[in-house]
């Protein structure tokens, strides 16, 4: 293989990298849905209230005089939990607020007008039937002897809490509700650093578990909607659902009852508006993700009947979320790679038990890799040592034979490379068999809940957000810059990968500034140990010549 299949493979490389880079900085848009458009902004519609029919939401043999609720008669009540103050509306019997108390700051993951999370009937207004310290409960009369009871349980750290929504019939008719659901959405919210991506990161699923195979999550979408046949082969006996971002997650699980798949209505309702580009066009509609669950609201005269769910709510801890039931942990996913990726953060985890430190945990990390990675690289840098050793003879053949006769050419670059035992696929076959493992540490180290508000040293204290003064991005640019320069041969200025490779270090700093600092610390590391490497190399190689 010649030097220019050489740099078409390290091309090819870095543009994987690259367009890693540009899914973190620039995510994918959502695709537009026909919801009416609004002007408002997020802060204008916290301090609004949807107005709907209640006609919509009573009993149909009753059908009451329908009317609307007036603020006034909506009432809020507050259970502050260890880790959350969690906000109850009387309108819906549902979350109008969930503030987790964060490490860094308290977020409210709920901040988006809507019916409220877990909303039953938003069109009625409950009362409050008793308050404990995690526990509150609300009843409704929807018709004269027809009630809706619903109660909200919390557990501990290490369990899941609980929704019970009874009914109760004491007429002597069988009575039915119409549309009687539990809404999720729409949107979660997120920590400050992670709100830019948040939008593109959303998603709705339903969680199936196939025959003797891992579960699964299975994003849904408008299309589904529309597509009963396909709303079904996607999620047949699903058994939770819910809704979640990078760092978040809200999941349903039903616990006496059995969903089926076209009980499940995903929707993408409006939530706030932002910048269009800086400003600079005005601005633009986003959308969350909206989950309405469906349950069957018929009672038989006299009966009542109680469906119980349990749920979560709060960050994707892989620790706690795998001491929990249901397969909550499938729902923090790496991507390609992803066993190696679970590898990669369970050594993390165990280093940070040593150094206390995740931080010091990543560079130790780094470190380890490296040694595992040692004769790989070892290869790539000796074979891109050799290459830029030969480069004045290589030149030499090209301009004597390039044009005039390139199957002389040929046997001469085979009879340079025979002689110096050199090899360019040598130095690209490790960068391809190290780039998986790059992959799986990008998404690891990016979605990993521990490194959230996790600090460093000096001026890094959250090892999830970018570095806030970008010396970490800058160090890694300088150093690639000196890596580039040890190791990279002249090309020429007629060769056209020079310019990529010139301008390489400085396009990889920019997409770098806003990637997490434990992954860019990590990167910057690696860099650091190669240039040893290359350093000790060259040496050896100058005291062999």
């Amino acid at each position: 293989m010649d030097n220019k299949n050489n740099d078409f493979l390290k091309i090819l490389i870095w543009t994987l990298l690259i367009y890693i880079g540009f899914t973190f900085v620039f995510p994918a848009k959502k695709n537009p849905t026909q919801q009416p458009q609004t002007t408002q902004t997020q802060e204008q519609q916290d301090s609004n209230i949807v107005k709907t029919d209640i006609t919509e939401a009573v009993i149909k043999e009753a059908s009451p005089d329908a009317k609307e609720i007036k603020e006034d008669e909506i009432k809020e009540y507050v259970l502050n939990l260890e880790d959350a103050e969690v906000i109850f509306t009387t309108k819906g019997a549902s979350i109008k607020g969930y503030i987790y108390k964060d490490i860094i700051e308290p977020v409210n993951l709920t901040p988006y007008e809507g019916p409220g999370y877990f909303a039953t009937l938003p069109n009625v207004n409950f009362e409050l039937v008793s308050k404990g310290e995690k526990e509150i409960s609300f009843k409704a009369e929807l018709a004269e002897g027809f009630d809706i009871y619903k109660t909200y349980t919390f557990g501990t750290e290490n369990s899941l809490n609980n929704l019970s929504v009874k009914l109760v019939n004491k007429t002597a008719k069988a009575l039915d509700i119409s549309n009687l659901a539990v809404n999720l959405g729409p949107g979660l919210n997120t920590v400050k650093s992670e709100r830019g991506d948040n939008p593109s990161i959303w998603r709705a699923f339903c969680t199936v578990k196939p025959e003797n195979k891992k579960p699964v999550l299975e994003k849904l979408t408008s299309k589904m909607m529309t597509n009963t046949s396909k709303l079904e082969s996607t999620c047949s006996n699903w058994y939770w659902g819910g809704i979640d971002n990078r760092y978040f997650l809200v999941a349903f699980i039903p616990q006496n009852f059995k969903g089926t798949a076209t009980d499940l209505h995903y929707s993408s309702k409006f939530v706030y508006q932002k910048d269009s580009f800086f400003g600079l066009f005005g601005k633009k509609d986003v959308e969350g993700p909206e989950l309405d669950i469906k349950l069957k609201g018929l009672v038989a005269p006299g009966e009542e009947v109680v469906y119980d769910s349990a749920f979560y709510f709060g960050p994707k801890d892989i620790k706690v979320l795998k001491a929990l039931p249901y397969d909550l942990s499938r729902s923090v996913e790496i991507g390609f790679f992803n066993q190696f990726g679970q590898y990669v953060l369970d050594l993390l985890e165990w280093l940070y038990g040593i150094t206390h430190n995740y931080g010091w945990a990543i560079v130790l990390m780094t470190f380890i890799i490296q040694l595992v990675l040692f004769p790989l690289t070892y290869k790539q840098l000796k074979a891109s040592a050799v290459m830029q050793k030969i480069q004045p003879e290589m030149k030499r053949i090209q301009d004597k034979y390039g044009k005039t006769d390139p199957m002389a050419a040929q046997r001469e670059m085979m009879a340079l490379y025979k002689k110096y035992g050199a090899n360019p696929l040598s130095g690209c076959l490790p960068l391809l068999i190290q780039f998986p493992i790059f992959i799986a540490l990008f998404n690891a180290l990016r979605t990993s809940w521990c490194l959230h508000g996790a600090p460093f040293i000096l001026w890094i204290k959250d090892l999830s957000a970018k570095d806030p003064y970008y010396v970490l991005p800058i160090a890694m640019g300088v150093m690639m810059f000196i890596q580039q320069k040890m190791t990279m041969p002249d090309m020429g200025k007629d060769n056209p990968n020079a310019a990529m490779f010139k301008w390489m270090p400085i396009f990889m700093t920019l997409l770098f500034l806003n990637f997490p600092s434990g992954l860019t610390l990590y990167w910057f590391i690696s860099n650091c140990i190669s240039f040893c490497i290359n350093v000790v190399l060259k040496k050896k190689m100058a005291k062999a010549a």
